[in-house]
């Protein structure tokens, strides 16, 4: 891992490969990884726990919440009063059913996934819930999934990707 100019941090290869080797099984053992990688064991651990607390990886089990059996679950665009952007965000950032928030550009100022019981708690939160605890949001747009057609997490074909913009000409 180095640090670019803008302070930002950027994996080298084998940090690559390690996330890579992780992203189908978080619980694969190290000694499995190093073996593949042909690097000590040590250097997996240590390279796993610098990535882990720098904040760049978290190691976690993702389920697909409309086979976990939650009945609702929506993205909703959200505009806010110029200058709440962040005040906003942190809010919805802190609700239990909120599971994404980010900050955007273009139409919305925020984007949320959110999931709920059923049909009436969902109209509940963006008809009463946000107004009341967040009255800088001037506008939402709210949009049920009926189904997830891709979610991944694929790092390989990204740093495969980036590897072929860093090299290729001018």
């Amino acid at each position: 891992m180095t640090y670019r100019m803008d302070g930002l941090m950027k994996l080298d290869r084998l940090d690559q490969e390690i996330l890579i080797a992780l992203e189908n099984d978080g619980r694969r053992p190290y000694r499995d990884i190093a073996r593949d990688l042909d690097v000590a064991e040590a250097t997996i651990r240590t390279r796993v726990n610098r990535l882990i607390d720098a904040g760049l990886v978290h190691i976690t089990a993702v389920g697909d919440p409309l086979k976990l059996g939650v009945d609702v679950v929506a993205i909703s665009l959200i505009r806010v009063t110029p200058g709440h952007i962040q005040k906003v965000a942190d809010v919805l950032a802190r609700y239990p059913n909120v599971r994404f928030v980010g900050t955007s550009f273009g139409s919305a100022d925020i984007i949320i996934q959110t999931l709920h019981p059923d049909i009436q708690s969902l109209h509940r939160f963006v008809s009463q819930t946000l107004p009341r605890d967040a009255p800088s949001i001037t506008s939402t747009e709210t949009f049920q999934l009926a189904e997830v057609v891709k979610s991944t997490w694929d790092w390989k074909t990204w740093f495969e990707q980036q590897a072929e913009v860093d090299t290729s000409p001018a």
